[in-house]
């Protein structure tokens, strides 16, 4: 149950789910949450890389350090997908699609911001859920290579930034389901609507 603060034993990580993105469909400001449109899957993982980026600043008085702080600032989040649809790139980098349906990639393009959600899974069965909640994706990296006698298969890079939301200060949200302080609804919603904290 919620709020007794027991404590897991914790499996180890090994796989991932697939990723979902939902655009913001209204922008935050300091005392406004901002609002999103429903989850869509972005492809198939093959592998994530999420690193966070930290602001950091240090006093020095007398001859020593009397302050040195640490705070994440932001997370730059590397995906390697199976394919990203050719709908879902046009929505997520904010390309333009003329009348022949033929997407143009122009350099004042402007991608919107999105929420993403992931699950890590681990070698206990459980899941380490995660939400990322402001960011923007680049143009993704692909490779070609010619055909041979076996069959190699290219898949898609694509990065974003993902930095602080302007009216909590929030950059994620991560829920690990093998936890019983983890309320069973906050599991079973979370790539129905994007996660929002609860205070009350």
């Amino acid at each position: 149950m919620a709020g007794e603060n027991k404590t897991y034993a914790e499996g180890y990580y090994f796989g991932i789910l697939d990723i979902y993105f939902a655009l913001m469909t209204q922008a935050d400001a300091p005392k406004t949450r901002p609002t999103y449109g429903d989850y869509e899957v972005m492809g198939k993982t093959i592998e994530a890389t999420i690193t966070p980026n930290y602001k950091e600043g240090k006093v020095y008085a007398s001859n020593v350090a009397t302050r040195n702080e640490r705070r994440v600032d932001s997370y730059t989040v590397s995906l390697n997908l199976d394919k990203i649809p050719y709908a879902v790139r046009e929505k997520l980098l904010g390309r333009y699609k003329d009348k022949n349906g033929v997407q143009i990639i122009k350099g004042d393009q402007i991608a919107p911001y999105v929420a993403i959600a992931f699950a890590l899974t681990l070698d206990d069965g459980s899941q380490e859920l995660w939400t990322l909640y402001k960011g923007k994706f680049a143009e993704p990296s692909q490779t070609g290579h010619t055909d041979t006698d076996a069959m190699n298969y290219q898949h898609p890079t694509i990065e974003a930034t993902f930095i602080r939301r302007e009216c909590d200060n929030s950059l994620a949200a991560i829920a690990a389901t093998a936890d019983e302080n983890v309320m069973e609804s906050a599991v079973a919603s979370w790539f129905e609507t994007v996660y929002e904290a609860k205070t009350a």
